[in-house]
């Protein structure tokens, strides 16, 4: 699981350096309302306590989390032009995507077959993931895309989330250039060459 938050990030850094970008790039990125972030963070924790409360508090707190990220992501819309709107805009629909799955019926739910393709045990259910059946809602939005190197399956909406990590990262990158000072060779004047 720490490999599917960990390869975008560095994915986003190998295409920010493949065009021309230098990590100085990334201070350059004004994000603005941070607090939501913190706020939606600490909203997490709630709702993992949450858990033995039941279903309902499970999802009003899935639900305020959601909307809090949301909430930084059309904050940090406006202004933004090119490459990194396209990435503010692909984290809203994934999360949106992901957050309707999950409202709809209680938990993420999984595809089994996608499940056996990742090695992962066929009707695992957790207090996140529910394995998909014929009556839950919006499968097509659940987990479906197995990751066998990584024992995971993904949604469409994560596969949304990891483009514009990747997106918002090389366009933060790219607002500073690699600059490569060219040193001159001793033999580069052909007086030096005498």
């Amino acid at each position: 699981v720490a490999g599917l938050f960990l390869l975008p990030v560095l994915a986003g850094v190998v295409a920010g350096y493949a065009v021309g970008g230098s990590l100085a790039g990334l201070t350059r990125t004004r994000l603005r309302a941070l607090w939501l972030l913190w706020l939606a963070a600490a909203v997490q924790v709630g709702e993992l306590s949450a858990r033995p409360v039941g279903r309902d508090w499970r999802l009003s707190l899935l639900a305020a989390i959601f909307a809090l990220a949301g909430a930084w992501l059309a904050v940090n819309l406006p202004g933004r032009s090119g490459a990194l709107k396209a990435a503010v805009c692909a984290a809203l629909a994934g999360g949106l995507a992901n957050g309707l799955a999950i409202a709809v019926n209680g938990r993420m739910p999984y595809s089994p077959a996608a499940a056996r393709i990742a090695g992962i045990p066929a009707g695992l259910a957790t207090a996140k993931n529910v394995a998909a059946v014929p009556g839950s809602n919006l499968p097509a939005l659940g987990d479906i895309i197995p990751v066998p190197p990584l024992h995971a399956i993904l949604s469409i909406g994560d596969l949304l989330l990891i483009v514009a990590t990747i997106t918002l990262i090389t366009a933060a990158m790219r607002q500073v250039p690699r600059h490569v000072v060219a040193h001159p060779s001793p033999l580069s004047h052909p007086e030096d060459a005498r």
